[in-house]
């Protein structure tokens, strides 16, 4: 489900440490001089190569202009655009031995298979543009828009199997009276599947989840989760002694489906423009609402979804005969979730076009620029209200809200509420000097986050601290920045980010994704480098 740099890690004699000095374990290295042998040698210092090729062939042809006749109301002949694309697609990744098996790689957790594929499409399309009234009373200006492409795809297989789809838009918009406009679209839109999504092998790799059903003692009274953890391969002598994986990283299969076909969706907005320049010069605000529906969202279950398709709430749903619960595959040797991906399948979640993706929320920008007198001000705010974020792998899978909250289930943190705001001051047209300040909402951990069995986990022990895992406080950042104009065609400029060196949260390790919760925090979304200077210098002509 719409990536950023991780935190540096720098590596000394016995420790592994966050730079800026933030985050300090120990690293223990025993091994003595003379205890590897020349064949082990070999091992540890073998190399890998994956090699990744992509490419895009394409021809576009278009025609634009007007019709050469207007409404009987406007004075703007009605604009067109027309045309034709063609599009080939095609990428592989070719992995040596090394790479195509799991685990060899440390830290890899899956292999990195091969992939061959591609696919081509085929498009026309038509868009208008037309004023219908201009300069009349209550009717400054009455604009309307309509488009639509057609699509024509094919994947590149032996059996080329085909699809079509079509797309299409209508808004408008409409300015009763200068400095005030109302506007409004509504769009159908499809995203198809790229090549990996199509192409890419079953293949088995890690995943986050911080609890087994079938771990501790549990099964040994319980008759019917006994049975579903046997069905799932755990040989009968685990029971009672199956371990929750200690780093929170079950196995996982997954991979591409030849079968998904593109997702769609239909998005509508509604907003307003003033700009009131007669009651209040170089002021402006705009105001959208915004609503977004994926029906056949490409996806695949969530770790929570796969355990709770199982499993339900107080094991309502297990049975060692239904396929969500066989689906499951477990370590034959412990019963565990984790082990060689050989051996151990884990968990399984194919992708599939049953997910449902919506969001809904208003964006909200103002900007005020005005000369003080000793200095030119400019003032800008830009800001989101989320009310839903909501995703549901399968139909009948949890739909989870995600706004505020975050979880293996959520994607990156969605607050309910964000904003950035800066305020410029240029003196003597020469330097300015901007101070910009960034907001993000306090969230807390999803209610139905799978972790104990008995909700989130409200609390852990971090750097033998106790830690609220289960909820991030609001955190505010600001960067301040100063432009030196040194020559009429030199700009000279200092930025400092993260003024007051703000640390990120810390959460736990299978508390979110891997894929965002790196080095116990979210780094995708809080910053987790402390404060930082840039000096940088532009030359134009």
């Amino acid at each position: 489900m719409l990536q950023t740099p991780r935190p540096a890690w720098l590596a000394l004699p016995g420790v592994l440490r966050l730079v800026q000095g933030r985050v300090a374990f120990p690293l223990t290295c025993s091994a003595r001089r003379g205890t590897l042998t020349p064949a082990q040698v070999p091992y540890l210092l073998g190399e890998s190569t994956t090699t990744i090729k992509t490419s895009l062939a394409q021809a576009r042809a278009v025609l634009n202009g007007d019709f050469g006749f207007a409404s009987p109301f406007a004075t703007d002949s009605v604009g067109f655009a027309a045309g034709s694309e063609y599009r080939k697609y095609r990428a592989s990744q070719r992995s040596d031995t090394l790479a195509q098996t799991a685990g060899e790689l440390g830290g890899a957790g899956g292999a990195a298979p091969n992939v061959d594929g591609g696919y081509e499409v085929v498009e026309g399309f038509g868009e208008i543009i037309a004023p219908l009234v201009q300069d009349k009373p209550f009717f400054q200006s009455l604009t309307l828009e309509v488009g639509g492409r057609y699509s024509h795809y094919k994947v590149l297989v032996p059996t080329s199997p085909t699809y079509n789809t079509t797309t299409y838009k209508a808004g408008g918009s409409w300015e009763p009276v200068v400095g005030v406009k109302l506007r409004g679209n509504y769009q159908r839109a499809v995203r198809a599947p790229n090549i990996s999504e199509l192409f890419s092998p079953l293949t088995t790799g890690l995943t986050n989840l911080a609890t087994d059903p079938c771990a501790g003692t549990a099964p040994v009274s319980n008759v019917v989760l006994r049975n579903v953890c046997v069905a799932q391969g755990a040989p009968v002598s685990t029971i009672g002694t199956i371990q929750a994986d200690p780093a929170g990283q079950p196995n996982v299969t997954t991979g591409g489906n030849l079968n998904v076909r593109p997702e769609k969706s239909d998005s509508y907005t509604f907003g307003v423009v003033l700009q009131p320049t007669q009651l209040i010069p170089g002021f402006s605000v705009t105001v959208d609402y915004y609503n977004i529906k994926v029906k056949g969202a490409i996806s695949s279950q969530t770790p929570d979804d796969a355990i709770n398709a199982c499993f339900g709430p107080s094991l309502s749903a297990a049975s060692a005969t239904s396929a969500a619960c066989t689906v499951i595959r477990r370590n034959p040797a412990t019963g565990n979730l984790y082990g060689d991906s050989a051996t151990t399948p884990g968990l399984f979640s194919p992708l599939s076009n049953l997910g449902q993706i919506k969001t809904d929320g208003i964006d909200l920008g103002i900007n005020y620029r005005r000369d003080i007198g000793f200095a030119k001000m400019a003032l800008s705010f830009q800001g989101n209200w989320t009310h839903d974020s909501k995703f549901q792998a399968t139909p009948t899978s949890i739909n989870r809200e995600c706004t505020g909250y975050y979880s293996v289930s959520c994607a990156s943190i969605q607050p309910e509420f964000y904003w950035n705001t800066r305020a410029t001051f240029t003196f003597a047209d020469s330097v300015d000097v901007s101070l910009m300040w960034r907001h993000i909402d306090g969230v807390k951990q999803e209610p139905y986050d799978v972790t104990d069995g008995s909700g989130p986990a409200f609390a852990g022990t971090f750097g033998g601290d106790t830690v609220n895992f289960g909820r991030i406080k609001a955190h505010d950042y600001f960067d301040l920045t100063t432009r030196i104009a040194v020559a009429e065609n030199f700009d000279f400029t200092v930025t400092v980010q993260n003024l007051l060196d703000k640390e990120p949260p810390i959460v736990g390790s299978t508390v979110g994704s891997t894929s965002y919760n790196s080095g116990n925090t979210y780094p995708s979304t809080y910053d987790a480098l402390g404060r930082r200077f840039a000096v940088g210098a532009r030359l134009h002509f």
